[in-house]
């Protein structure tokens, strides 16, 4: 019997070393959304009677899917070797403050900002709003998700596309991965509207963030620093958002969202599709 599973086991760790990213993504998004598919069938699908509790749930399928690939693959592929790479990622810590301040600040700054601005000119009800449990939701996404999209996919993105492209590449998959739960918490409320906020707020919104996000990678190599980013936009998001009319939400997230494609064009142009500065002959002649 060992010998008819060993080759078997072979062929599979061959198969998946030459398509990790490929296995990475089915992986992630086969825990993510067959979690969420038995979770709402338990339910009888009854998507009217969704709760608080029902999308803690969801949120946290969510999380463990991206997580839970990378480590199961880091271990099928390379043992405690990949695993003790993975972690020690998480240990980059000294790089420039001002990648902290990129990492940490841009999302609050560019949010509370565009919300005081629209509750003075729009209506008050704009105004920014301050659920500071929101930062626990924003940390436990940060760090369980980047376990898998920086941690695992990035690199491997990187070593294929140049950094504007795979930045491009994974913040598609993620807000793809994304859509599942999105539909399942909103689609009571918001009907046939949905997908318009999906368009804006999911895609057009998460892959210009994740193109900033391989922007600070690029340049310090910290999974920490990644993870600090997510926490930021995920808990920010959360503690900041107004409730307000479908209307009013889509006027200032589709300011939000271009505000962060604003950031990345000046990033692209000071950097570069790579991303990196580019010292010039007499920079390096001084040097």
């Amino acid at each position: 019997m060992t010998s008819l599973q060993s080759p078997t086991k072979t062929k599979m760790k061959s198969f998946i070393q030459r398509h990790q990213l490929v296995a990475f993504f089915v992986l992630a998004y086969a825990i993510t959304w067959g979690s969420i598919f038995a979770f709402l069938a338990s339910k009888g699908f009854r998507l009217d009677e969704f709760t608080l509790t029902d999308g803690v749930l969801i949120f946290l399928m969510m999380a463990l899917g991206p997580s839970t690939s990378s480590i199961v693959l880091h271990a099928w592929l390379d043992g405690r070797k990949g695993l003790g790479e993975l972690f020690g990622k998480m240990r980059v810590w000294r790089v420039g403050v001002q990648w902290y301040a990129v990492a940490l600040l841009t999302v609050p700054v560019l949010t509370f900002v565009i919300l005081s601005v629209l509750s003075i000119t729009v209506s008050p009800s704009l105004a920014p709003n301050f659920l500071l449990f929101g930062l626990i939701i924003g940390v436990l996404a940060g760090f369980l998700e980047e376990l898998g999209w920086t941690g695992f996919a990035l690199p491997r993105l990187l070593n294929k596309h140049n950094a504007l492209t795979a930045g491009f590449i994974l913040g598609v998959l993620w807000a793809v991965w994304h859509m599942f739960a999105d539909y399942v918490g909103n689609i009571n409320t918001m009907g046939s509207s949905w997908f318009t906020h999906y368009f804006v707020y999911w895609i057009l919104g998460l892959v210009a963030y994740r193109i900033l996000m391989t922007w600070v990678y690029v340049n310090t190599k910290s999974l920490l620093l990644a993870q600090l980013m997510h926490a930021s936009y995920t808990g920010w998001q959360v503690v900041l958002t107004p409730t307000v009319s479908f209307e009013n939400t889509m006027l200032w997230q589709t300011i939000f969202v271009a505000g962060l494609w604003l950031i990345v064009a000046l990033v692209v142009v000071t950097y570069g599709v790579n991303f990196v500065r580019t010292r010039t002959a007499s920079a390096l002649r001084a040097a």
